[in-house]
């Protein structure tokens, strides 16, 4: 490997090259014109992806804040907790309805 750089050197040091001269040309400016267009786009993408996911994660939030208000609601009639209430203080309590029982643990 050694051998390979310092023959590189070597074979670039007896070309004879005006540096001054030497510019990147219409080929480099279409390569960098492209990787602009190709970054916009996808830019643009990007934005559009992290906007629905922004939106999604609002509705996400919005659903978790009414799900939360309407847990604190009770009923007004006798002052029980609301309906949503009761299932969870039951499922807390470890006394699952009979369609919900935790499945059998299958082996260790």
């Amino acid at each position: 490997m050694n051998t390979l750089l310092t023959s590189a050197v070597v074979l670039a040091d007896s070309v004879d090259v005006d540096r001054d001269a030497v510019t990147p040309g219409v080929l480099g400016f279409l390569m960098v014109a492209a990787i602009g267009v190709a970054l916009y786009f996808l830019m643009r993408n990007m934005s559009g992806k992290l906007g629905t996911l922004r939106s999604a994660e609002e509705a996400e939030r919005s659903a978790a804040q009414a799900d939360e208000d309407g847990a604190d609601e009770t009923d007004e009639a006798d002052g029980a907790p609301a309906e949503g209430d009761r299932a969870e203080v039951t499922a807390a309590a470890g006394d699952a309805p009979e369609g919900d029982a935790p499945a059998p643990d299958r082996g260790a």
